[in-house]
């Protein structure tokens, strides 16, 4: 009777490794991805990307363009303008099975923002919708009729973070007095220039701001659109945006959306969980997720890239993040340009001070990472 019931338990167990050795259905192996974005997506360090998927025996293939503040319509129009330059023949190349999209949302606005013009020297030759959900949807449409397996194309919507209030201000009071200070000392004007143009506040020029900052405040605000003046639009870079945003992508592309290829990365939401768990003493010598922070709005190097690159990893791979080897993203010479694994830019002032990133930090952010995704209803996740 014992050996039957060992025999029985041995059987169990072996049907059970055999139940949790099956991949997930919402996970993928092999990614071929075009970003586009702007500096906030070069946040992730797309160009590390591949080299983190690898460690963790994932493939990841990275080609990203984007440009400084660039929003979503800017890419497009830059395609309809030059159909045989670099951008739009690579989408239409076959190629690729995935685009990651950066949401802008302030200027261009969720959607049914039809106009002649966006900026003064900026003219289009007949009135253009130039919203985020118009943009956006241009390129996955381009990248849908030009792949060899449309049923293989992936959509991934990067989610950019609210903004720190008042760096604005404290940049143009260090820059007046900074050249105030050079033109003292005899700097001719194009030099001068160039330092307040890479001038960005120190830690302590930043630590009473990061104290104050009530990150939760600005996520969990209503979006609300200024017609009259897009810009002064509140909230683009919140909860409430980016969920208007994937219902009207899920909407338009129900097939993507049931089959679990229209897919959020929640950093928003990640830093939200984040700056709670770091407020609770939850975060190794982190008090609050604005020490993620730059300059208000980029993040450091270190463990707040790496968080922005571990939550791509997980909504794209629909994987824990945590086998990731992110040596990486702790080194900070490995983010000179001439040091990338392959070609692309990083703005070297706006990686401030590295955050090290430890073993426990890692555990915590892969941990949250995986909580967050495995939650939010549009990451395409599984719980």
């Amino acid at each position: 009777m014992k050996t039957l019931s060992a025999l029985l338990l041995v059987a169990i167990v072996d049907v059970v490794m055999l139940w949790a050795a099956e991949p997930r259905a919402d996970q993928i192996q092999q990614v071929r991805a075009l970003y586009f974005g702007n500096s906030f997506l070069e946040n992730s360090v797309p160009w590390f990307q591949p080299t983190l998927a690898k460690s963790a025996g994932k493939e990841l293939k990275v080609q990203a363009f984007l440009g400084p503040g660039w929003q979503i319509w800017m890419h497009v129009d830059a395609m309809r303008r030059n159909p045989e330059g670099h951008a739009r023949k690579t989408l239409t190349s076959g190629q690729w099975n995935a685009v990651v999209i950066q949401h802008f949302g302030t200027h261009p606005g969720l959607k049914d923002n039809v106009r002649k013009s966006v900026f003064l020297n900026q003219q289009f030759d007949e009135p253009r919708d130039v919203s985020d959900l118009a943009s956006a949807s241009e390129i996955i449409d381009l990248l849908l009729k030009s792949a060899q397996k449309p049923d293989d194309v992936h959509v991934f919507i990067y989610n950019s973070w609210p903004g720190m209030p008042g760096v604005a201000d404290l940049q143009k009071r260090i820059q007046e007095e900074a050249e105030k200070s050079l033109s003292q000392a005899g700097r001719s004007r194009e030099e001068i220039l160039k330092e307040l143009k890479e001038r960005k506040p120190t830690p302590e020029e930043m630590e009473p701001l990061v104290r104050a900052f009530n990150y939760a405040d600005h996520w969990l605000g209503r979006y609300q659109w200024n017609p009259q003046v897009p810009w002064e639009s509140k909230n683009a870079h919140s909860r409430d945006y980016v969920t208007r945003l994937m219902e009207e992508l899920w909407a338009k592309y129900p097939d993507l959306a049931k089959t679990g290829r229209l897919r959020l990365i929640p950093n928003g939401e990640v830093f939200l969980a984040l700056d709670r768990k770091a407020r609770a003493g939850q975060l190794p010598g982190i008090d609050n997720i604005g020490r993620f922070y730059t300059d208000g709005g980029h993040v450091r190097c270190g463990l707040p890239r790496f968080t922005l690159a571990a939550t791509c990893y997980a909504v794209m791979f629909g994987e824990h993040p945590g086998r990731l080897d992110y040596a990486i993203y702790n080194d900070k010479e490995n983010y000179r340009n001439e040091k990338l694994p392959q070609p692309g830019y990083v703005h070297w002032p706006d990686l401030g001070q590295l955050i090290e990133i430890t073993p426990e930090r890692a555990k915590v952010v892969t941990d949250t990472v995986w909580e967050v995704v495995r939650q939010n209803r549009y990451t395409g996740i599984k719980p």
